[in-house]
């Protein structure tokens, strides 16, 4: 087999796993992160804005949280959290809310590759 084609096959098979990783984060991870964040204005801010609980709305509310566990230091120092806040959140929560979206950086990188490699 060409090696083409199998860097074709594994990226493609591991498109919908890293997909899949984002809408299980989305779906079981989102309220327990927002949990952490109920006297946050900016989380607030957010869930007022996009109200219901749609895909759409998850996603947008997710990026908030990225945001926010990303970077800490930023987030503290433009006033998004409080040193307090950050410390509360677990570790392995932080973890499942910020490496999915790192891997789907990493995998978008490698369809680029594809692509100029086509």
């Amino acid at each position: 087999m060409d090696f083409f084609v199998a860097y074709t096959a594994v990226m493609i098979i591991g498109t919908f796993v890293v997909l899949g990783l984002i809408l299980f984060v989305e779906r079981t991870k989102l309220e327990a992160l927002e949990g952490y964040f109920i006297e946050n204005v900016q989380v607030r801010k957010y869930q007022q804005r996009w109200g219901r609980n749609q895909r759409l709305v998850r996603f947008h509310r997710m990026c908030l949280m990225i945001d926010i566990l990303r970077a800490p230091e930023r987030s503290v120092k433009e006033g998004y959290m409080t040193e307090a806040e950050l410390a509360v959140i677990p570790p392995a929560l932080k973890r499942w809310a910020v490496w999915p979206y790192r891997l789907a950086i990493m995998w978008a990188i490698s369809w680029g590759y594809w692509c100029t490699w086509l």
